[in-house]
């Protein structure tokens, strides 16, 4: 998303060169100066960023493995634990794929 690219790009791909998703959210001007810095330890839960993830979802194969890449080590370090911090995690993107549930698969 950040590079100008967008759900219409993605749909246009052959969807063979996809052989899975790491799903995961972030602002859509970055707050972190860093990128390597934000992308390894501060991504955004899924549905709390900016990232049009929703759509993102519609155009892609229905049946892709979905990996959660979630590192939240602010909330880590003032001292969340590991099971509440993935327990949202999941939850998160399970509500986000039963929405996707509810919309035709675009061919």
């Amino acid at each position: 998303m950040r590079s100008g690219s967008g759900p219409d790009d993605l749909a246009r791909l052959d969807p063979g060169v996809i052989g899975y998703i790491q799903l995961s959210d972030a602002p859509l001007v970055p707050a972190i100066p860093h990128y390597m810095e934000e992308a390894v330890f501060e991504r955004m839960v899924p549905g709390t960023g900016e990232l049009p993830l929703l759509d993102l979802l519609e155009v892609l194969p229905r049946d892709l493995v979905i990996g959660l890449e979630i590192p939240l080590r602010a909330e880590a370090l003032t001292g969340v634990g590991p099971h509440e911090r993935v327990g949202r995690c999941v939850d998160a993107a399970r509500g986000l794929l039963a929405r996707l549930a509810d919309q035709p698969a675009q061919a």
